[in-house]
């Protein structure tokens, strides 16, 4: 392990756009409210988890009528039309240059890249302009029938799933090439070889499923920044100022922002403390502070 990675993870609804399932419930006429607060708040009442109560309450709705022409195809034309935050997706190549264009970081090979961890469906997102933007991106899906309309959940990332992903950056278990790898993750690998240290990740969430997550990364060194959601203000308290989330930022990524100069802020540390451990290995520094 080099460790000349940063890696920059993020939730995405509520964090990097709007609610991306409720954009796509509008699109099809459904009243977001009713369908959380209606149809899926009292399946989680009853103990359902509230991933897997969302996606099952849309199935319903293809049978009832308002999704029955919710295909595969429909959900990659919606992408595109995604509600983004302001300065979403241009913030990832900005900041990517104010790191990757640094002489000193420059010298020492020190790269940025992105990824998104979401509870939100994956095909849709992938669509949008963040799928351009990130390296790669993990999310719920359906299945297709055979005419292309949702029919099953395939895959369901809720709360502490989350994590799981946070160990395939680390290892390098992203791409095409692990997509359908499920177990490839949990294989033994040495410290020495995994790919990004958890010390050199900063992740971006705004509520409760990214929890796991920001403790995680809290314990192991990295940096967490918590995204204060418009629509609902005070969920931010529940990740905890000083113990899951070390600062709180609005979802305005444009450059000049109080966002972005954090973001900077928080990358160029992470950046210089890379720079400064190499620099010390080659006798050109003293010991960093630990």
């Amino acid at each position: 392990m080099d460790g000349t990675i940063i890696a920059v993870i993020a939730d995405c609804d509520d964090t990097l756009a709007p609610d991306t399932t409720g954009q796509l419930l509008e699109k099809f006429g459904v009243d977001v409210d009713q369908f959380w607060q209606q149809r899926v708040a009292p399946l989680v009442d009853a103990g359902w988890d509230p991933t897997l109560a969302y996606l099952c309450e849309m199935l319903a709705l293809v049978e009832e009528g308002p999704l029955e022409t919710l295909t595969e195809a429909k959900m990659r034309e919606i992408g595109p039309q995604l509600q983004l935050y302001p300065g979403v997706p241009e913030v990832f190549s900005a900041l990517r240059e104010e790191i990757e264009g640094d002489l000193r970081y420059q010298e020492h090979h020190i790269t940025v890249e992105y990824y998104v961890i979401s509870g939100g469906i994956k095909d849709l997102i992938q669509a949008s302009p963040l799928g351009e933007a990130v390296s790669w991106m993990w999310g719920c899906n359906f299945s297709y029938d055979d005419n292309g309309r949702i029919a099953f959940p395939r895959r369901v990332v809720s709360f502490t799933e989350k994590t799981r992903f946070l160990f395939n950056i680390q290892k390098g278990f992203t791409g095409e090439s692990h997509r359908n790898r499920p177990y490839a993750v949990n294989a033994p690998m040495k410290e020495e070889r995994r790919r990004v240290p958890f010390e050199n990740m900063l992740y971006l969430g705004d509520g409760p499923s990214d929890v796991p997550c920001m403790s995680l990364l809290m314990k192991a060194g990295g940096r967490v920044l918590g995204v204060s959601c418009p629509m609902d203000p005070l969920r931010i308290w529940t990740i905890g100022y000083g113990r899951r989330a070390h600062a709180t930022v609005a979802p305005n990524y444009r450059k000049g922002s109080d966002t972005y100069e954090t973001l900077k802020v928080a990358l160029r540390g992470m950046a210089s403390d890379i720079a400064g451990r190499i620099e010390y290995e080659q006798g050109r520094l003293l010991p960093p502070i630990p």
